[in-house]
């Protein structure tokens, strides 16, 4: 008998990735929700019935862990920015450690205690808000979680940049101002669209980017935000976007530098060497720096690179990783698909003084079948998805020393690297987990892998 649209009462076994609370229903089926920590019961009202798995929409906690606490941000569990505000810091590493040993167990390794980040609160240098309608007074916010046409006020936001909040507050304030409203994305009106912050946090730069539809008189509109801002912001951009899309990524209307430099610069420390980083309005970059320093110091201890060893960084980006080591090795070469992050990687090679290192515009996959590139090393850090099967059979049958596998996806790594072992060429030596991404439930792993 299906269970739909009915309240249950559950208990919740353990919490699997990514933060899902997983319980087990009275015929042994187990069901999903959010937001209940081990050993909690709970109503949960039952929204998704299949043949193998239930999903629930929690609705009270009748039996409270004693390890739940006040979460800091009036929004939890309403934002879905943060998962684990319900327990302390070092709970929240004890939890991640624990899915993410039972997803990695067939390694057979003992895998590190999670490097904690050194910033827990205001540690994101990049935030998106939305600007939206609320009873016919423009607000600014974020989206409710599940849920695009439903959004939050901020403030508050505890994980963001704290001079994030100083700019929404002036920029709320003045949209108000303006009688102008918010794009609708049903009916596609309205004028206000996002505010994009970005923060070099270790430079001390701030770059502000405000999305808009297209509007004749708007850069007369924007002019008494763009004098107030000046005072302290490095970079402020308008983004006219009249597209029926919230991507502002691509195919832009234009892109208008309002004050400042075109850039904003943040300085990593890798190595006990400072490097240099630009940081465009769509550029990529970590979105924690200091934890980012902690990661990139355990890719270079794990690598042990020497002055003969060429590199190769799959996956580039913008060059962070190739760039940060390439004064230990002989020569490093970066693959990426986005043209604009290799563009990015060769300005971030000029400000370092890097002459040792190159960079490719193509699909890793693609590019793994024609080289002839001979590597000592190989740093793959691949999206979301995991690696393909051609880069998987490249990494096979190149045999480089050494492999530095970074993920942000455990169970892509667990099935990618489930791969290579089966293989029998090479073995994990040791697997480190940064915490990247403090009260959510995602975090960066680093994995050596050395030839048998």
């Amino acid at each position: 008998m299906s269970l739909k649209n009915q309240i249950i009462n559950v208990v919740c076994e353990k919490i699997v990735f990514p933060g899902r609370s997983l319980c087990r229903c009275e015929d042994g089926l187990v069901l999903f929700t959010q937001w209940l920590l081990p050993a909690e019961s709970a109503e949960v009202l039952v929204v998704r019935d299949k043949k193998t798995y239930r999903e629930g929409i929690l609705k009270n906690v009748t039996l409270k862990s004693k390890d739940r606490i006040d979460p800091k941000c009036s929004s939890f569990g309403i934002c879905g920015g943060c998962y684990f505000q319900n327990l302390s810091y070092q709970d929240q590493l004890t939890l991640k450690q624990g899915y993410l040993k039972e997803l990695l167990s067939f390694t057979n390794l003992n895998i590190s205690s999670i490097l904690p980040s050194p910033l827990q609160w205001h540690y994101r240098n990049k935030m998106g808000f939305s600007f939206f309608n609320d009873n016919g007074t423009i607000d600014l916010g974020l989206h409710e979680k599940g849920n695009f046409n439903k959004y939050i006020s901020v403030p508050p936001c505890y994980i963001c940049d704290e001079d994030f909040i100083k700019v929404v507050d002036i920029v709320k304030y003045f949209a108000k101002k303006t009688k102008l409203l918010a794009y609708d994305n049903k009916k596609h009106e309205g004028f206000f669209r996002h505010l994009v912050l970005r923060k070099a946090q270790n430079n001390s730069q701030l770059l502000v980017n405000i999305v808009t539809s297209e509007l004749p008189t708007g850069q007369e509109v924007l002019k008494p935000i763009v004098k107030e801002l000046a005072a302290f912001v490095d970079s402020l951009y308008w983004t006219i976007n009249s597209k029926k899309s919230d991507d502002v990524n691509v195919n832009l209307d234009k892109l208008v530098l309002l004050h400042g430099s075109p850039l904003i610069r943040e300085k990593l420390n890798v190595g006990n060497k400072d490097f240099y980083f630009n940081i465009s309005p769509f550029s990529f970059f970590q979105t924690n720096s200091k934890a980012t320093e902690v990661l990139y110091n355990q890719v270079l201890r794990l690598l042990k690179p020497s002055k003969n060893d060429i590199l190769l960084d799959l996956y580039c980006g913008t060059g962070a990783i190739g760039l940060s080591m390439a004064y230990s090795v002989k020569e490093v070469v970066g693959v990426e698909l986005l043209p604009q992050a290799i563009e990015n990687a060769k300005e971030n090679l000029i400000i370092n003084n890097i002459s040792n290192a190159q960079f490719f515009v193509s699909s890793c996959q693609d590019w793994v079948n024609t080289t002839e590139y001979k590597f000592d090393l190989i740093v793959v850090d691949p999206p979301r998805t995991g690696l393909t099967k051609d880069v998987i059979t490249f990494l096979l049958s190149w045999q480089a020393k050494k492999i530095v596998y970074i993920s942000c996806n455990p169970s892509t790594l667990a099935r990618d690297l489930q791969i290579i072992i089966e293989k029998g060429k090479y073995k994990p030596t040791e697997i480190v987990p940064v915490d990247v991404f403090a009260h959510t439930s995602h975090l960066e792993i680093v994995v050596a892998l050395e030839l048998n």
